[in-house]
């Protein structure tokens, strides 16, 4: 008969006793954290240069992700990204990595309030635009926030403009999109007969593409997500602010 030994029974009833305190807090967890959770930490590889996280993308370190979003080939994985907003705060969030199918991998980088990405080695002045960070005033809501872009609307449009809830997009935070009411809907469905169209400005609407805001804590973001599947993943984008001890904290 084979004795197995009192280190490993030990260490195996000891592993049940965690699993038993930790089964309602786990319960909590989303599909892709409670992967991780069961299958242990993962290589974290070199820390990133900002905030020192881990590059693995571990769901712990966003608010939340879009579990569902797909791999846009067999060898693409997720990592952690981040570009720095302030001396004090950065915006941290999760992209597919995709070198290992030969493609050039994508550089990140925040300019003027946007999030912008390029190829590898191609120039800046061809980067484009995934993400706009718009902070909120005191008193003011990330929907009034919006509404302020209208300035760059059309002139006619831009009192036929208002906020309307958006929904099929998984974030962390509240979804709206600045849209034209019915009237002006109408009229530019009629001038277009059947063509593309688009309405209130770059920060409003286009019937060939996905673009809407978010709603966050201090925060009105507008996600320019394009025609296809992104890269990134929308839901990951989480502010990380910088305390008194050097450490970088989740602030929303």
């Amino acid at each position: 008969m084979t004795r197995t030994p009192c280190s490993v029974l030990l260490a195996a009833i000891a592993l049940l006793g965690l699993v038993a305190c930790g089964g309602e807090k786990d319960a909590t967890l989303d599909p892709a954290a409670r992967a991780v959770a069961i299958a242990g930490p993962t290589a974290c590889g070199a820390p990133l240069s900002v905030t020192g996280l881990c590059r693995n993308a571990d769901p712990a370190s966003f608010l939340t992700i879009d579990a569902k979003m797909p791999k846009l080939a067999t060898n693409c994985v997720w990592r952690t990204q981040e570009v720095g907003v302030s001396d004090t705060m950065a915006l941290v969030f999760r992209a597919q990595d995709c070198s290992a199918e030969g493609w050039v991998p994508h550089v990140y980088s925040y300019v003027q309030g946007y999030v912008k990405y390029r190829m590898d080695g191609t120039p800046d002045d061809q980067a484009m635009f995934i993400l706009q960070v718009i902070p909120v005033e005191q008193g003011e809501t990330p929907e009034q926030a919006a509404m302020k872009t209208l300035s760059n609307a059309p002139e006619d449009q831009r009192a036929r403009c208002t906020t309307k809830p958006f929904s099929g997009q998984v974030v962390a935070g509240r979804t709206f999109e600045l849209a034209p009411n019915a009237e002006l809907k109408a009229e530019l469905e009629a001038s277009a007969a059947g063509d593309l169209w688009d309405a209130c400005g770059p920060n409003g609407v286009t019937v060939d593409a996905t673009q809407f805001w978010e709603a966050r804590n201090g925060y009105a973001l507008f996600h320019m997500l394009g025609q296809d599947d992104p890269q990134w993943d929308p839901a990951s984008f989480t502010f990380y602010r910088k305390i008194a001890d050097g450490k970088w904290i989740k602030a929303g």
